[in-house]
């Protein structure tokens, strides 16, 4: 049976009763991070919303007459990913469509958009976890009540900063929009003595694919500045894993220097605030200019 094809379509009002049987499935609730059931109303009124949302496609998986399944995708612009969940119909469990029907779904949503995907989990949802890690989804973060996992085509990749990446660096540095650093963008003059004379203890240009997106920079107070055009969940997670395993903090001076790496975000970056959060990092204090 596995092997019949699977149809995908955009959800539609008749779908709505089916989806709501479906999330009452005691093994679908089990997996739910929600455990408050709602009442068919309050998913009414949650799906005909869903329909109208710009932000949100529900797709139905069918395989000849049985639909199988609904495939949900919901653009975050705060973290810059589309995150994408699946509940399969409980009559269409072991019959080996989860696999085909997230990779099919998948494909019908990127044919009109290209994105980073963001999948959420429960550590206990063995086979949830099998069939996102089987279709190249990676694990960023894992938690007692959760594991995170990204898929992005593109690799990330990075380039010590020398002398002769001073034009690269000063047209990124062009782009920013949000600095700690500089109210007013220095001369080129200026930037090339910079770059030249500059005391941090690791400076880097990061690549997705060949094309520069950003830097990251370490001082010795084990302070990191993080500079990205555009930053995803999946670029900072993949920048921070880079830092743990190629650096380690600096030994404390007390009241000096950190036992530990911290990032120094600007205030207006809600967007680089949003993904740390997301990826557990512990907001530490607030710094104001006076």
């Amino acid at each position: 049976m596995c092997d019949k094809k699977i149809n995908i379509r955009a959800a539609t009002r008749r779908d709505c009763e089916d989806i709501y049987i479906w999330l009452r499935d005691p093994i679908s609730l089990s997996m739910f991070f929600s455990s408050s059931i709602p009442s068919y109303k309050e998913h009414k009124d949650w799906f005909n919303s869903s329909l109208n949302n710009s932000e949100r496609k529900l797709y139905i998986g069918e395989v000849g007459s049985l639909k199988i399944g609904v495939c949900r995708f919901d653009v975050n612009k705060k973290n810059g990913m589309v995150e994408v969940s699946i509940n399969m119909n409980p009559k269409s469990r072991g019959s080996g469509f989860g696999k085909r029907f997230l990779a099919s779904s998948i494909k019908f949503f990127q044919n009109n958009q290209q994105c980073d995907l963001l999948a959420k989990i429960k550590p206990e949802n063995i086979a949830s976890l099998k069939i996102f890690k089987s279709l190249g989804f990676q694990e960023i973060l894992s938690k007692a009540d959760v594991i995170m996992l990204v898929k992005c085509d593109k690799e990330i990749l990075f380039k010590e900063v020398d002398e002769n990446d001073t034009d690269l660096l000063f047209d990124l540095l062009s782009q920013r929009v949000h600095s700690i650093s500089h109210s007013k963008t220095p001369t080129k003059d200026d930037h090339k003595v910079f770059v030249k004379t500059h005391t941090y203890r690791h400076w880097a240009i990061i690549f997705e694919d060949d094309y520069p997106i950003g830097t990251f920079y370490l001082q010795e107070d084990n302070s990191i500045g993080l500079n990205i055009l555009e930053p995803s969940i999946f670029i900072v997670s993949e920048v921070l894993n880079y830092i743990r395993e190629e650096f380690k903090p600096n030994k404390e001076v007390k009241s000096k220097v950190a036992p530990y790496f911290f990032i120094n975000v600007p205030s207006g970056n809600e967007k680089l605030n949003e993904i740390l959060l997301q990826l557990d990092s512990i907001p530490i204090q607030v710094s104001y200019k006076i």
